[in-house]
């Protein structure tokens, strides 16, 4: 079992399943699987039921997917390999409202010999999506009528370029590009910190790398720090100030260089 890439799968499966796109949810279930929620009492048992359930589904809804970690850990005999899925979702009503909510997966994978196809193939065995939050009495599978029972939910900003990142905690980050606010030089600078939603992820790409891979995500205001000019509040003399309140250093002999780089990006922006 490959689990770099048995993960990487996962994440396809939960990006396509969001845009309601269901072919790859639908190819990778086992015939005997056993799916759990979200809402209470939400329980199927095999791959027919799973079927029968969605063809009876009438779903209008729309979601947006924020910055999604993805744990995982394997079995030995490497036969089975437990993804942890997390990110927020934000789920968009015909009615033109929004709610927001964070949605964890766990998916279990297992091997199977399946007839006509060469060698074991990776199937999901166990799907627990855990937010048992309260079941509508007219929703089938998806929350048609969830924004009649919950309300006050802040709708989920962002959208763009999506990249993976491999954490140093062997997770992988996939991040909207422009979500992240600023990054630091991590461990002898063979890594990186990237900040972003109030949280951060040790990843183990260079700050050079970053840079390199993304030269227009980024500036570079000091050795060791890149920062996101769409999160840049003030620059004055030594110091740029983030949206979130840091405050980054800017070397003397560069302060009136990256000045002027954040002007000519804001010129180039309001073009």
């Amino acid at each position: 079992m490959d689990t770099q890439k048995l993960v990487q799968l996962t994440n396809n499966i939960v990006q396509a399943y969001y845009q309601n796109d269901l072919r790859l949810f639908f190819e990778y279930i086992d015939e005997k699987v056993l799916w759990y929620g979200p809402a209470k009492g939400q329980f199927l048992s095999g791959r027919q039921a799973i079927l029968d359930t969605w063809g009876r589904e009438d779903n209008p809804l729309h979601f947006t997917l924020g910055n999604v970690r993805l744990d995982y850990s394997t079995s030995h005999p490497s036969c089975y390999c437990e993804v942890m899925m997390s990110f927020p979702v934000t789920t968009h009503y015909p009615n033109g409202e929004s709610i927001r909510i964070d949605q964890i997966i766990h998916i279990t994978w297992c091997e199977r010999k399946l007839k006509g196809m060469e060698g074991k193939q990776p199937r999901m065995l166990v799907i627990h999506i855990s937010d048992l939050y309260e079941n509508h009495e007219e929703d089938v599978i998806y929350p048609v009528h969830f924004n009649q029972i919950y309300k006050g939910y802040m709708p989920l900003t962002g959208s763009g370029r999506r990249i993976c990142f491999h954490g140093v905690d062997h997770t992988d980050h996939y991040l909207l590009l422009d979500s992240i606010r600023w990054v630091e030089s991590y461990g002898t600078n063979q890594h990186a910190i990237l900040h972003f939603d109030e949280t951060a992820a040790k990843v183990t790409a260079s700050i050079q790398q970053i840079e390199d891979s993304f030269p227009e995500a980024f500036l570079r205001c000091h050795k060791s720090y890149l920062v996101n000019p769409k999160y840049i509040m003030q620059v004055r003399r030594f110091r740029v100030t983030m949206a979130d309140g840091k405050e980054l250093p800017v070397p003397e002999k560069k302060y009136t260089a990256f000045k002027k780089t954040v002007r000519e990006y804001w010129e180039r922006t309001e073009q």
